[in-house]
């Protein structure tokens, strides 16, 4: 019986206009690409429209994709430059602050709830989140980038160094200083160093 097909192999169809090569790729990575530009950006409806138009230049640019080179790590190089296209736009045109965007965002009423919770311990959770998604918010954008493809993510140093195009040392060293300046900004925020928020 065969396996699933590589996505090297479903790219390889992608290049000859195979939609259906092209709908498996977007059902195996829309999730973790989804959740890499949210945690970037911190706007849950402009990720979604990030995440469509990654898959839309995947798609007009298979013919580019070379097999040598990990499909993972190439879809990321362009979700990647997508979010940084994305957080040049709001410096320049002082796009909604975090605060409006933490209010507008309806993610927040998607926190994983244990029914056994009470209405405190919800609230509370939901407290702890939003701290932490400011603090990532509030990381250098190269850090934060590093830090959400590795603990988020689960891509190896070798992928996140091809997707931000640096090397894995430069990888381990922003995630190392991101990890640390996020230590600092949630005991400032009262989380206490047993609190190790995902990271």
């Amino acid at each position: 019986m065969r396996g699933f097909p590589s996505d090297e192999e479903l790219m390889k169809r992608c290049k000859s206009g195979d939609l259906s090569a092209f709908e498996l790729l977007v059902l195996r990575y829309k999730d973790e690409v989804m959740n890499f530009i949210y945690h970037v950006i911190g706007d849950y409806h402009r990720a979604e429209d990030l995440c469509q138009e990654t898959f839309i230049k995947v798609f007009e640019n298979a013919g580019n994709y070379r097999p040598r080179e990990r499909f993972r790590s190439w879809l990321f190089t362009i979700a990647v430059n997508l979010c940084r296209n994305e957080l040049r736009y709001r410096a320049r045109h002082k796009a909604a602050s975090l605060e409006d965007l933490l209010q507008a965002d309806p993610l927040s009423e998607r926190f994983l709830i244990d029914r056994a919770d009470t209405p405190d311990m919800i609230c509370e959770k939901k407290e702890r989140e939003e701290i932490v998604r400011r603090a990532i918010e509030s990381l250098p954008e190269s850090q934060r980038m590093a830090l959400v493809l590795r603990e988020y993510d689960s891509l190896r140093y070798d992928e996140i160094a091809s997707a931000l195009g640096c090397s894995v040392s430069a990888v381990k060293s922003l995630i190392h200083r991101a990890r640390q300046n996020l230590r600092k900004v949630l005991l400032k925020a009262g989380l206490g160093e047993g609190y190790n928020a995902g990271i």
